[in-house]
């Protein structure tokens, strides 16, 4: 991680006093550089002025989507640091998507990752009338240098679980929490992302015991792992994170590992119909996402591409899928609700809560002309005496 460091200001000393030089007047308002709460990636949607030398990134992940049984998504992370940036620089912006709902059988479908890596949720058999599609995960929220450099990542929300008794997905965060289980069906949900540092961990797929695993959710170091018929995560290569590895069906219908680090061309996981469903690619840098298994009822989700940082595993037939982040939740097994994503910012003080909206994520990108202006050389007059 490219860090920067500051001038030390000029100052001018003169019969006793000290006076800034080059400083900009103090009260300015914040200029606003980009704002959106459009799902997309824009390249280059900023341009660092000249003499601004820090920013602050308000961002936030995308809500999971909700379930045919109306288990609630998982909520977003929001952020807010002030990193260093470099004159001239041009800021590219992801704005993560909201997961998107499960439908009701008898013909249900799975609800897609959102756009920025989410996992795609699986469905369950026609013939369950309590069933259908789980939720996506919501996708992360990012910022990064053209140089590539990682400014702030918001995880997402994982999907909510389908089922009797459904569980809500887990939320993003600085390290993203566990979905929940289905009360009835001794299956877990899928574990949260994590973030250590500067390194990004995948969070492991739930537990099918013995079938219908979720998948593992890639991570910028490890990929989760699943622990039955799920797909592991893509592991992180040069610091780009891997794809979500694919949902799993009925056993020896295993999802596919989501790609390394470096390979693939960033989107969605897409929920998963009769026949399973593919991963999504990555975006150049992120490793594809693991394609779902191919049974012919219940089948499992896809992974989510990788963005640079992690995608979002896929969930098990009828698991939700893991939101997208520095390291993605993993995919949800049998009912059970996906991950949240973990988050990340190139900052010594960030804050990272629970994002109060629903939908799509949001970035604001601002710099206040009084306090974000780069310092001066330093000038020392030396004072002249007379008399």
């Amino acid at each position: 991680m490219r860090r920067l460091g500051g001038v030390l200001a000029g100052v001018v000393l003169a019969a006793g006093s000290l006076v800034a030089v080059g400083a900009a007047s103090a009260g300015a308002a914040p200029t606003t550089l980009f704002s959106s709460t459009t799902a997309g990636f824009t390249a280059s949607a900023a341009t660092v002025p000249a003499g601004i030398c820090f920013a602050t990134v308000v961002a936030d992940g995308g809500h999971g989507g909700a379930s045919a049984s109306l288990a609630a998504g998982g909520s977003s992370a929001s952020v807010s640091a002030r990193v260093t940036v470099t004159p001239g620089d041009h800021l590219s912006v992801l704005v993560g998507g909201a997961g998107g709902a499960g439908t009701p059988n008898p013909s249900g479908v799975g609800g897609i990752g959102g756009i920025g890596g989410g996992g795609g949720a699986g469905v369950s058999g026609a013939s369950n009338p309590a069933g259908g599609g789980a939720g996506g995960g919501g996708g992360v929220s990012a910022v990064t240098s053209s140089g590539g450099s990682v400014l702030v990542v918001a995880g997402g929300g994982g999907g909510g679980g389908v089922g009797p008794n459904p569980g809500a997905g887990g939320n993003g965060g600085a390290s993203g929490t566990a979905g929940k289980p289905d009360s009835g069906s001794g299956s877990t949900g899928g574990a949260g992302g994590t973030t250590a540092g500067t390194t990004g961990g995948g969070g492991n797929g739930g537990d099918g015991s013995g079938a219908f695993g979720g998948g593992g959710g890639g991570g910028v170091t490890a990929g989760g792992t699943s622990l039955t018929t799920g797909g592991p995560g893509g592991a992180g290569a040069g610091g780009v994170g891997g794809g979500g590895g694919g949902g799993g069906g009925a056993a020896g219908n295993a999802g596919l590992p989501g790609g390394v680090g470096g390979t693939g061309t960033g989107q969605h996981g897409i929920g998963s119909v009769t026949g399973g469903s593919n991963g999504g690619d990555g975006n150049g840098t992120g490793g594809n996402g693991g394609n779902a298994n191919q049974a012919t009822a219940a089948n499992g989700g896809a992974g989510g591409g990788g963005v640079g940082f992690g995608g979002g595993g896929g969930g098990a037939g009828s698991g939700a899928g893991g939101g997208a982040g520095y390291g993605a939740g993993g995919g949800g097994a049998t009912n059970a609700a996906g991950g949240g994503g973990s988050s990340f910012a190139a900052s010594t003080s960030p804050v990272i809560v629970t994002s109060a909206r629903t939908g799509d994520g949001q970035v604001t990108i601002t710099y206040d002309p009084a306090t974000d202006s780069c310092a001066a050389a330093a000038v020392i007059v030396t004072p002249k005496f007379t008399g």
